[in-house]
């Protein structure tokens, strides 16, 4: 059946995926993510690589499910990072955003005012970034928005969306320092 899926048989490669899907996510995505969602993302992306890698694949004799357990436990351990990531980026954005704005202001009307104000001049820094940079970093960063929906609107990939982030804060943070704005994220995000 492999040899048979490896060579583009579709309904060999149906049956792989029939008998191998429900394991790998009931036993080994589900456990190590905790979530259905996340653990039907990887069970999608595993066997989309599967199918990309299988005429590649050397039979052994325990069969194919070893390769497609460490296939899928390297998609989860990617998607953790991945999330790992995007929490860091985002504790970091809030961070400094809140950071720029001085402590002292106790006046309600007053830190709306100066929330405002520093929501302008990131809007500002914004719209002088690469178009996709603001982009991205609107959709994800500030309207909080799912991976996939930000992937979707912006017409790429979940890896590409993930390295666009990666270079749109660093883009950002150097637009910062260049005007003088007191939000700078984290060193670890260069050293990424």
């Amino acid at each position: 059946m492999v040899e048979r899926a490896a060579a583009g048989d579709r309904r060999a490669f149906e049956q792989i995926y029939r008998a191998y899907a429900p394991t790998l996510y009931s036993y080994v995505l589900i456990p190590i993510l905790g979530d259905h969602d996340d653990a039907q993302d990887c069970l999608r992306e595993t066997f989309l690589a599967a199918h990309k890698h299988l005429p590649r694949f050397e039979w052994q004799p325990s069969g194919v499910y070893p390769w497609l357990k460490t296939m899928a436990k390297n998609k989860a351990r990617d998607l953790l990072r991945a999330s790992g990531r995007r929490q860091r980026l985002r504790g970091a954005f809030a961070e400094h955003v809140d950071a720029a704005v001085p402590d002292e202001a106790n006046n309600p009307a007053e830190e709306e005012l100066q929330r405002r104000a520093l929501r302008g001049r990131i809007d500002a820094i914004l719209d002088t970034l690469n178009p996709r940079y603001a982009a991205v970093l609107r959709l994800r960063l500030l309207e909080d928005r799912g991976r996939e929906e930000c992937a979707e609107a912006l017409e790429v990939k979940l890896g590409t969306l993930d390295v666009l982030l990666y270079r749109a804060c660093k883009s950002f943070k150097k637009a910062c320092e260049k005007q003088g704005l007191a939000i700078g994220l984290v060193a670890e995000l260069s050293a990424q």
